[in-house]
């Protein structure tokens, strides 16, 4: 074949071939951090900023995985849904982000009826060491769903606004014409 005597011969003069990266991936290393405290760390309550110690132990230890913001100054900012506590650096356990944010509107794809089909809201994100993969428990029409999710079960979505008004026909006086009310 013409193509791999072509490469031959350009490999032959002692070039090589250009070297193709692969696509930018955010690694666990970048900013922000993720990941999860299976455990209370030993070092008591010292590592926390002492007005958040009562939130952060009814949060850890667990499966929860914060998102981990590197702030200049003495503590660290961890985030979990609305709640954020400031930490000192201590072990923790560090997972990859999948892109996905408590809060994030996201479609429930149905994977051959393996799902329920609904467009919901991150409400928890977890660790499950079985699986060893990040998990997703999501809120449909403002009830929380039972079951945890992977990514590969989920794709963002645009949160829907509100719509037009709706109007409303109202009979006028007469009957016989009808008029239109914005509904408020």
């Amino acid at each position: 074949m013409e193509t791999s005597d072509h490469n031959d011969e350009f490999q032959m003069a002692g070039d090589e071939l250009p070297r193709v990266e692969p696509p930018n991936q955010l690694t666990a290393r970048e900013e922000p951090r993720y990941g999860y405290y299976p455990w209370w760390p030993e070092d008591g309550n010292a590592w926390l900023h002492p007005e958040e110690v009562e939130l952060a132990r009814s949060l850890i230890p667990s499966n929860r995985v914060f998102r981990r913001e590197q702030k200049p100054g003495e503590f660290d900012l961890l985030v979990y849904g609305n709640h954020t506590l400031r930490v000192r650096h201590v072990l923790w356990k560090e997972v990859q982000s999948e892109g996905y944010e408590i809060g994030d509107w996201v479609e429930v794809l149905s994977r051959g009826m393996a799902n329920t089909p609904c467009t919901a809201v991150i409400r928890e994100m977890h660790w499950d060491d079985k699986l060893r993969a990040l998990t997703y428990q999501v809120e449909h029409n403002e009830k929380l769903i039972p079951n945890f999710y992977q990514a590969r079960d989920l794709t963002h979505v645009e949160p829907t606004t509100d719509p037009t008004p709706m109007a409303r026909l109202e009979p006028s006086e007469d009957s016989e014409s009808i008029s239109l009310e914005d509904d408020k």
